[in-house]
């Protein structure tokens, strides 16, 4: 027997023949998800049921997972014993066993793990990865976009995915320029912010003799690391692209095209007042951004280098661990032009220890100049310790410079190491308001999306993307918040607006919970209180996703409910 969740679920029988999965209950395809997503280990009634229902317990989670494991066995393994069956019951809990069933998930880690013993470019390791591309035509789970237990597992297969079409596009790009060129922009579309793709495909499309799809891929890339990640390409790739308008030779330019309005998506507004307080003389030296998830540091930040030309240098912290630490820093230094010497000490910095004094002095020369330059650090509230005091030195030491540190909320640095760089100025980016969207000429645009900027980005683009951009949005701002809160928000897609009293009915829970939540839920932007007193949706594009979360069968009862307890 063997069982595919790469791509949609499937199971196929020893004989070829191919098992009806998809006819499996809802809650059996999550719960055979999980288990191969961590095959192999144990997985306790409580651990499992946590993956598949989340806040949505059931009340006897315990008796539900064991119907559920019984469905599966008796669906694919009717004529055998439980004892022998791929879902092991083992020490109150549950395993997928991949030597009773093969998992395509498991083929596919262990093909991985054997990359690590073969040569780069080797005949041996290029038949693995052509085993792992195909493999990879497809991410898991697509029926759980949004699940926690599924984000590890589907970012592990995209990184073997993308590392599989790189590795072999590089193989054939002197034999087989086309095929290059396809495996590359399929690692593009996987992972789009990430600048080897674009490069292997420009080095693709210079081998065809396509100078000006390579030029275009650079655009693209250029476009998406500043927009996105609000930083450079690297110097390396930025030679590339100055060899190739040399080596252009000059067509005629087409005229210009009529001037078109921007769509919303690459607009930025508002935000006035607080990026005049980072480009007027005499700013402080320390500012702190801070807004939930989707209000727009990232824009912001990028809106700042557009009125600071040259002078603003960005890097993403939340990605520079280990090895890595500084990545963040380098990123920075390459937006602000330093010599590559400068960034040769930070690539020669260790992970775990600050610079040295002669090191930092280095760096320190390189920013210190006639005018005054901006350090920023998205995602900052996860800036190791070592990182946070090279910061302070350079703080202290290069009269001219600014630190500009994003994160989410003031109380996500508390006993973290960033706190110690104090708070002087801590500026927080607020829903727009319709002033500040009236330029778009869509008065629907504050009801559908509260003013949360990353809801307005996709407001115009297709259904499925504007619902799933919300629920993103939705999921992140309450992931911290206390177990009503989700619960809150759900009542409220259902039913629309209700009181207090109706969500304490509801919910079940005690009066000064759900009275935090809600303040939290309001905090938060999620949610909004009207003049009768009531509570509901400030973003009819969130209400309608969380909306559709929820089963009729679940709709009907919850209106049900309200009416009995009115």
């Amino acid at each position: 027997m063997r069982v595919r969740v790469l791509g949609q679920l499937s199971v196929i029988a020893g004989d070829g023949t191919v098992l009806p999965a998809g006819e499996l209950p809802r809650r059996a395809r999550q719960v055979l998800a999980v288990l191969a997503a961590r095959h192999g280990r144990i997985q306790s009634k409580d651990a499992l049921a946590d993956a598949v229902w989340g806040d949505d317990l059931p009340g006897n989670h315990v008796a539900a997972l064991e119907h559920y494991v019984s469905v599966i066995r008796r669906r694919f393994q009717p004529n055998d014993a439980a004892s022998a069956c791929f879902i092991v019951t083992n020490g109150g809990g549950y395993y997928f066993d991949t030597a009773r069933a093969e998992l395509d998930l498991a083929d596919l880690r262990q093909l991985v793990r054997d990359l690590d013993s073969l040569p780069q470019g080797g005949p041996e390791r290029l038949s693995r990865q052509e085993e792992i591309l195909e493999l990879t035509r497809e991410l898991p789970f697509p029926e759980d976009p949004y699940a926690d237990w599924a984000d590890s597992a589907r970012t592990e297969v995209q990184i073997a995915a993308v590392g599989a079409r790189l590795e072999l596009a590089t193989a054939c790009l002197e034999r087989d320029a086309n095929r290059s060129l396809r495996l590359a922009q399929e690692a593009i579309e996987l992972n789009p912010f990430l600048e080897r793709g674009y490069r292997m495909a420009m080095e693709a499309a210079i081998a065809m003799d396509r100078r000006d799809d390579a030029l275009r891929f650079f655009e693209r890339c250029r476009r998406v690391l500043s927009d996105e990640l609000a930083v450079s390409p690297s110097a390396d790739l930025l030679r590339l692209h100055r060899k190739l308008l040399t080596d252009r030779t000059p067509v005629p330019s087409p005229p210009p095209p009529p001037p078109r309005r921007q769509p919303v998506g690459d607009e930025f507004l508002g935000r006035i007042a607080e990026v005049r307080v980072l480009v007027e003389p005499h700013q402080p030296k320390v500012i702190h951004i801070v807004g939930p998830h989707g209000a727009g540091k990232t824009a912001f930040l990028a809106e700042l280098a557009r009125h600071l030309v040259g002078r603003v240098g960005a890097g993403v912290a939340g990605s520079s661990v280990g090895v890595q630490r500084l990545a963040w820093l380098r990123s920075a230094l390459v937006q602000l032009g330093v010599e590559p010497a400068v960034l040769a000490v930070v690539d020669a910095a260790g992970p775990g220890e600050p610079m040295g004094r002669a090191e930092l002095d280095r760096i320190a020369a390189a920013l210190t100049g006639p005018e005054p330059v901006v350090l920023a650090v998205d995602d900052a509230a996860d800036l190791d310790g070592a990182s946070v005091a090279e910061l302070a030195w350079l703080s202290a030491n290069c009269p001219g410079l600014h630190v500009v540190l994003t994160y989410h909320y003031p109380s996500q640095i508390v006993r973290r190491p960033v706190a110690g760089l104090g708070t002087p100025v801590v500026l927080r980016l607020e829903p727009l308001t319709a002033d500040e969207l009236a330029p778009l000429g869509d008065d629907t645009l504050l009801l559908r999306t509260g003013g949360i900027p990353a809801l307005v980005a996709v407001a115009n683009r297709s259904r499925e993307v504007a619902l799933g951009v919300a629920m993103q949005t939705a999921r992140s701002r309450t992931r911290w918040m206390p177990d009503p809160a989700w619960d809150i928000l759900r009542f409220c897609a259902v039913l629309g607006d209700l009181s207090a009293d109706d969500l304490v009915r509801l919910t079940g829970y005690p009066a000064a919970e759900v009275l935090g939540a809600v303040d939290h839920l309001t905090h938060a932007h999620l949610l909004g209180e009207r003049p009768d007193a009531l509570t509901g949706h400030r973003a009819t594009l969130i209400r309608d996703a969380v909306a559709g979360q929820v089963s009729g069968a679940s709709g009907r009862y919850l209106r049900g409910l309200l009416a009995a307890s009115s």
